[in-house]
C-alpha cells in the first residue's frame, strides 16, 4: 500500500462513499495524520492539477528526453496527441509506464527514513 502523501506513514485502504465510489479506484486512510489519500480514476484524473501514474496512481515521476523502448507507453490516443503537440513525456517508477501530460507532476511522496542502533 502506497505511503501518506503529507506525512509518509502506513496508509490502509478505507471505504469509500458513494460520490468517492463514482471518481476513484481506491481511497487509503493514513494512520499517521488521518489524511484520506484517493487514488482517482483516469477518467477523473484529467480534471487534477498536477499529473500521476494512469495506472497506478503514483506521483513519484520522473520526466524522460526520449521513449524508452523497454518500458510500456500509453495507447491512449489523447495521451499520444498531446505528446505530438509537446507535453514532456512522464516515467511511472513504480509500475514502469510512459506518457505524456502537460500538467507538472504530483509533490514526491514523503519517505520516512529509520535509524537502527545495533549496540547492545
Amino acid at each position: 500500500m502506497p505511503g501518506c502523501i503529507h506525512c509518509g506513514a502506513r496508509t490502509e485502504r478505507a471505504r469509500r462513499t458513494n460520490l468517492e465510489r463514482l471518481a476513484t479506484r481506491a481511497v487509503y486512510h493514513c494512520s499517521g495524520c488521518g489524511a484520506r489519500n484517493p487514488v482517482y480514476n483516469s477518467l477523473a484524473a484529467i480534471f487534477q492539477n498536477r499529473c500521476a501514474c494512469p495506472l497506478c496512481g503514483n506521483s513519484d515521476l520522473t520526466r524522460l528526453a526520449a521513449i524508452d523502448r523497454i518500458d510500456k507507453i500509453t495507447a491512449n490516443p489523447l495521451r499520444l496527441l498531446l505528446g505530438m503537440v509537446g507535453a514532456p513525456l512522464y516515467h511511472c517508477t513504480f509500475c514502469r509506464f510512459q506518457f505524456y501530460d502537460p500538467r507538472p507532476p504530483g509533490p514526491a511522496p514523503v519517505r520516512k527514513s529509520v535509524a537502527v542502533n545495533f549496540r547492545r
